[in-house]
């Protein structure tokens, strides 16, 4: 696929459409956001019948709406870091993040960044883009983090992301054995307000809801399946810590161990519907050894 199929998007006005305006399909059926077709004026455009048209444009049944987006070369340092690509096509990419690097540049962590890794990616296949995390997960974590290569993938996926429809389910190595074996955890969270990092349950935070699920027990320590009703920072070690089950090795809410890089926290499964073919996308990867081996020697 060349670079414009993949920044194009082609539909046909419908029969029920017939005399609308070219916006009331891309704000109505298309569903896209007027900040994208705002960037789209520094290039792309919309096109009707092959002809580059305003929005006001009236249509009739069966003509052809394209659309193509501005698409913004990366600004990212490229850097040659091995990446373990789990799913791929056109418009989408998912890799299984190693625990220790960081998903983006910020203050502390320059280089060596998972978008750093995209970025030289992008450069030996031959895409000319900027990097586009649809959602983040912690240094610590490891796990499935899903990247559009494309502005209309983003849109859809961050509006799924949204809406609650693109599933996230995590593997977490806790404290103890939770009792009950799994339930939901519904409860604010905020910023602390005695760290600049951590978060806290807090009256005044963000609704946040969290279900867990325990799947196997070791002496110390159990496994959980995590489920994400919400998207707060730090949600999973904040609510499991709150009800005495911390993550095991977590530094900031709980204690540091020699035998993990961080928070013993796995992003498992992803489930969203593919913003360009529609079709139910289930992606999984599997939980680290050595997560299995403290489990069972309950160090």
């Amino acid at each position: 696929m060349n670079k414009d199929d993949r920044n194009t998007l082609t539909t046909y006005v419908l029969p029920q459409e017939d005399g609308l305006m070219v916006k009331d399909i891309i704000y109505g059926r298309l569903d896209l956001s007027r900040g994208l077709l705002r960037r789209m004026k520094r290039g792309g455009g919309v096109y009707l019948n092959g002809k580059r048209d305003f929005i006001t444009r009236r249509v009739t049944a069966g003509d052809e709406l394209k659309i193509v987006f501005y698409d913004e070369p990366t600004t990212m340092e490229p850097q040659n870091i091995p990446l373990d690509i789990v799913f791929e096509d056109d418009y989408l990419l998912a890799i299984n993040k190693p625990a220790g690097m960081a998903v983006h540049p910020t203050g502390a962590y320059q280089e060596g960044t998972l978008a750093n890794a995209i970025a030289y990616y992008w450069q030996t296949i031959g895409i000319r883009t900027k990097v586009r995390l649809v959602h983040r997960i912690d240094k610590d974590t490891s796990g499935l983090v899903l990247v559009a290569k494309e502005p209309y993938s983003l849109h859809g996926l961050l509006q799924q992301l949204s809406d609650g429809k693109l599933a996230r389910e995590y593997l977490a190595l806790v404290e103890g054995h939770p009792s009950p074996s799994q339930g939901m955890i519904e409860a604010p969270i905020g910023r602390s307000l005695d760290h600049g990092v951590k978060r806290a349950i807090q009256a005044q935070g963000k609704w946040a809801q969290t279900y867990y699920e325990t799947i196997r027990f070791g002496k110390k320590y159990s496994l959980l399946r995590v489920r994400l009703g919400s998207g707060r920072t730090h949600q999973i070690r904040v609510h499991m810590a709150s009800i005495g089950h911390p993550l095991v090795g977590d530094p900031l809410y709980n204690k540091p161990i020699p035998q993990a890089v961080g928070q013993v926290l796995h992003a498992w499964r992803l489930t969203f519907s593919h913003p360009r073919t529609h079709q139910v996308i289930r992606l999984w990867c599997p939980v680290p050894k050595n997560v299995i081996t403290m489990l069972q020697q309950g160090i």
